[in-house]
């Protein structure tokens, strides 16, 4: 074994992605089968937008929030509006923001 300072090799082993994989669109993203995109308003612990905009998130989700000035980042959803579907409880609280387009989706 080659030692080089405190590496044990100088190059990494490369791993192909399973085939699965490679036959699959770029655009596709595990990540896409929960996602919201549109007007929201976050703070309050919240992220809230109009009625249907989170008709697949539950509680448990770790979603990404994108394209916002202040939250872009990952949240655990804790709760979710079973009735209107308009907002998702998140942890750790989003900062108070909005309304501003932005995009919600699972990670």
């Amino acid at each position: 074994m080659i030692e080089v300072g405190t590496r044990t090799r100088a190059n990494q082993l490369h791993i192909a992605p399973p085939a699965t994989r490679q036959a699959q669109s770029f655009t596709r993203d595990i990540g896409m089968s929960k996602l919201a995109s549109g007007s929201f308003t976050f703070g309050g612990g919240q992220v809230s937008g109009a009625n249907g905009s989170f008709p697949a998130f539950v509680a448990g989700d770790l979603v990404v929030a994108e394209g916002t000035n202040r939250n872009d980042g990952y949240f655990t959803v804790t709760g979710a509006d079973s009735v209107n579907q308009a907002f998702l409880t998140l942890s750790p609280a989003p900062n108070a923001e909005g309304p501003i387009a932005a995009t919600v989706r699972t990670a």
